[in-house]
């Protein structure tokens, strides 16, 4: 019988034998009190019955008395009659019951009125009076007092009617008693059973814990067998673990490679007490010992270097093989190689070959025993892995130094990198300071290299790079340096010159190196190089001021054309005055420092068609700053956008006033920068600038360069058809003097070619333009476009280009750049007289 069930049984039974017993008390109880109470209510029945019978005896007695002696009317006798009734009210009163108090105390006082009554000596008619009033009160007093006898005489009824009850029940619960008494004992029987069943059961359970406690103490004993194997090769994993964590952090500390492999061999050896470890790496065919771990002295010696020739060497079976090689007992292997190993005391050896990302063996990795000791799973897995650990070490190695060399070299042009470089130079400053000698730093830049490479992709500009560091590598001396600081700049680091003047000489030896022209593919691209010099120490102590020297030098040949430039302390000052330029442009673009003058663009009558928006800027100290050295300052401050906004807003403005006012229309044209053009939302700022403005497209041209259309064609042509279609023309400033012109120039959505400068300048020297002027004017003309000359000064140039059929006509023979005011006087007249003139001659 299940457990549960006995116990609920139990459980009632106790419950049920505990409510009989509790219930037998309470009714002994209850009739034991009962039995009392009810003794006390009959003793008190017949004490106030017997009371209440004498009371009533006294009372009939007295009403008697009273019916007797009422009516007699001897005074005498009546008096005598007032003493003896005082006398027996005073008796009557003494034996009342105690619940007739109230009448009792009338009864005594009219006793004692009476008593009084009797003992008055005159028998007068008040006298007479006051005695029948006393009777009559004693009377009705005597009344009362049988009417109260009739209520006691109920109570005592209710109260003898109440005993009659509880003694029925006393009678009735003395009946339930024995009833109640073989309940109980049938449930002591009962309880008596239910317990032997309980304690049977609970002796079987015992014994099944018993069984079941042994049982479990022996799965504990078992368990804690094996926690203890666990927590030993937890220990030993642990311990692994934190060679393999001493391992990796010596690699992120980038320590020596041997000593990463002795940790290594050590940590492997001591995961078993009976073990060493030896770690052999390839060398040609040739493995020699790179680390070793708790092996004889002797035998370290003979595992130094291990040929291909030995034979039975476990290390060369298992390399051949390119698996692991176990030999779990030596003196089974009766070979020269294993006896000399049991020599040393080695039982059994697993070895196991390393490999690299490529496949190609790197060494072997071997485990000797000291005891015959066959490996597990577990050993064999954990040979594998420190394997895997010695292949990333040796990785590791071979990419560090792979990165050092890419730390210190360019990869492009394998010349030292900026990093190498200024170690170099730091290094020729401290030998020069210790040995008293000087120090030249050249800083080149490359001139037009992004127009190479813009125009011929990257692939031309990365060989040019190459033929350039070629070049100079060649013409330098090999105690020299030469460094790629990165784009088209490098350094030169010369060491024991005498002076300045050597300096220049190796500068001007590298400018002729660089001048023949870099053959690619079908292509003869031009270098050329701007080159800045300082000296140690004449004009810094440190590698960062002679670079930073030299810099400024070579900024000041590239700006000034110079070619090359000797550091001075005047330069310095250039830089600081560029730097006072660009805050005072910043200044002027925002408080309307800037304005524009216009050039006129004639015809061969010497009508003014156009005008060219040429952008003046006067500085509070340096005066007028030409263009020339405005837009450099602005493209480096990277201010030419919102100036070149500024400026084609304000020639649109000036050129919609000058309408508004009744001035003959006329276009004007206005320079694009390559920024500027290079914004996808140019054509869009146009058209706000023209809304604004209230400027018809049509008088509004746009000039770009050749390198600005050419840097990226394709965006370049989508860029003009957005502009096209606002209605705009475009014209293509300083034609000829890009590289590849006629390839794109017939794809372009262009209206107008302006001849550069240069080609006018040409024209009288011994190799005429003339020949390029003519051919550029024909191809115009077959293609629809129109031609504007520019830079013409004299009559000669105007009348050569008038007889070609160049159709505008711009530079000081008509006029010079005007301020807006002035440009009026011109739009007026409508006519330049200097054209008309030349016109004539031309004809």
């Amino acid at each position: 019988m299940p457990s549960f069930k006995l116990e609920w049984r139990s459980r009632i039974g106790n419950q049920v034998f505990y409510a009989l017993v509790v219930l037998q008390i309470a009714i002994s109880a209850g009739i034991l009190i009962a039995s009392r109470f009810l003794r006390s209510m009959d003793s008190t029945v017949l004490t106030q019955r017997a009371t209440l019978t004498s009371y009533r005896s006294r009372l009939d007695g007295l009403q008697t008395l009273m019916e007797n002696e009422k009516n007699r009317e001897d005074l005498g006798t009546q008096r005598a009659f007032a003493s003896t009734l005082a006398s027996s009210l005073r008796e009557f009163v003494q034996n009342a019951p105690t619940n007739f108090d109230n009448n009792s105390t009338t009864i005594a006082a009219q006793a004692v009125e009476l008593q009084q009554l009797a003992a008055r000596l005159n028998l007068d008619a008040q006298w007479m009076a006051d005695y029948l009033r006393e009777t009559a009160d004693i009377e009705h007093s005597l009344e009362r007092g049988q009417s109260m006898a009739n209520i006691a005489e109920a109570d005592i009824q209710a109260l003898e009617a109440s005993a009659r009850s509880i003694h029925l029940w006393v009678e009735r619960m003395d009946l339930s008693t024995p009833v109640l008494l073989l309940t109980t004992i049938f449930c002591m029987v009962w309880l008596k059973r239910e317990m032997n069943l309980q304690i049977e059961h609970r002796v079987k359970i015992e014994a099944e814990l018993r069984q079941e406690r042994s049982s479990l103490e022996n799965r504990i004993q078992a368990r804690t067998a094996e926690l203890q194997s666990e927590v030993k090769e937890r220990l030993r994993i642990e311990q692994l673990n934190r060679g393999r964590n001493q391992i990796l952090e010596m690699l992120a500390r980038d320590e020596a490679t041997e000593e990463i492999f002795r940790v290594l061999v050590e940590v492997l050896a001591r995961h078993r007490s009976i073990w060493s470890c030896a770690l052999h790496l390839l060398d040609g065919e040739t493995l020699r010992l790179q680390a070793s771990a708790d092996l004889p002295e002797k035998l370290v010696r003979n595992l130094l270097q291990l040929s291909a020739g030995l034979a039975g060497v476990p290390e060369l079976v298992a390399l051949s093989e390119k698996k692991t090689f176990i030999l779990e007992n030596l003196a089974a292997d009766r070979k020269p190689w294993t006896e000399l190993l049991r020599a040393n005391g080695i039982q059994s050896l697993w070895s196991s070959p390393f490999f690299g990302p490529d496949k190609n063996p790197l060494g072997t990795l071997t485990i000797y025993t000291r005891l015959q000791f066959p490996p597990t799973a577990t050993d064999l897995e954990l040979l594998e892995t420190h394997c895997q650990m010695a292949s990333m070490v040796l990785e590791r190695c071979h990419l560090q130094e792979e990165l050092r060399r890419h730390a210190y070299h360019d990869s492009l042009t394998a010349l030292p990198n900026r990093l190498m470089g200024e170690e170099r130079l730091e290094t020729a400053i401290r030998r020069a300071r210790r040995i008293g000698q000087s120090v030249a730093v050249l800083w080149i830049d490359l001139n037009k290299f992004k127009q190479i490479n813009d125009v011929h992709g990257h692939s031309a500009g990365d060989f040019v790079l190459k033929e350039v560091a070629i070049r100079l590598s060649q013409r330098l001396r090999e105690s020299d340096t030469v460094a790629r600081m990165g784009g088209d700049e490098f350094m030169v680091v010369l060491e024991g010159l005498p002076g300045r003047a050597d300096a220049e000489a190796v500068s001007a030896s590298l400018h002729e190196t660089l001048q023949p022209p870099i053959a690619f593919h079908d292509l003869q691209l031009g270098i050329d190089a701007s080159i800045g010099i300082s000296l140690f120490p004449e004009d810094g102590d440190s590698s960062d001021a002679l670079e930073r020297n030299a810099d400024l030098a070579m900024y000041e040949a590239k700006f000034g054309g110079h070619g090359t430039r000797v550091f001075s302390p005047a330069l310095n000052q250039a830089t600081i005055d560029r730097r006072e330029l660009e805050v005072e442009m910043a200044s002027a673009l925002e408080n309307g420092g800037f304005e524009l003058h216009y050039q006129p663009q004639c015809d061969a009558d010497g009508r003014v068609a156009a005008v060219e928006a040429l952008l003046r800027f006067t500085h509070p100290t340096l005066g007028v700053v030409p263009p020339s050295r405005l837009i450099p300052v602005a493209e480096e401050s990277q201010m030419i956008v919102p100036l070149g906004n500024w400026v084609l807003r304000e020639a649109c403005r000036q050129n919609r006033q000058w309408q508004l006012e009744g001035h003959p229309p006329v276009r004007v044209a206005v320079n694009i920068s390559a920024i500027q053009f290079a914004r996808q939302d140019f054509a869009e700022r146009v058209a706000e600038v023209l809304e604004e403005t209230g400027l018809l497209p049509e008088f509004l041209e746009l000039e770009m360069t050749e390198s600005v259309v050419v840097k990226d064609f394709a965006e370049s042509t989508r860029q003009m058809e957005r502009l096209k279609r606002l209605g705009v023309s475009i014209a293509i400033d300083d034609f000829g003097t890009g590289y590849s012109s006629l390839n794109y120039l017939h794809r372009l959505p262009i209206d107008r070619l302006k001849i550069d400068r240069s080609f006018m300048q040409a024209l009288n020297e011994p190799n005429s333009s003339l020949p390029i002027l003519e051919a550029i004017i024909n191809m115009a003309q077959n293609m629809g476009l129109g031609v504007v000359g520019e830079g013409i000064e004299t009559t000669e140039q105007m009348s050569m280009l008038c007889l070609k059929g160049c159709d505008l006509f711009q530079g000081y023979l008509f006029s010079r750049p005007l301020s807006a005011d002035r440009a009026i006087t011109a739009l007026q007249a409508g006519n330049l007289g200097a054209a008309k003139k030349i016109a004539a001659v031309a004809s």
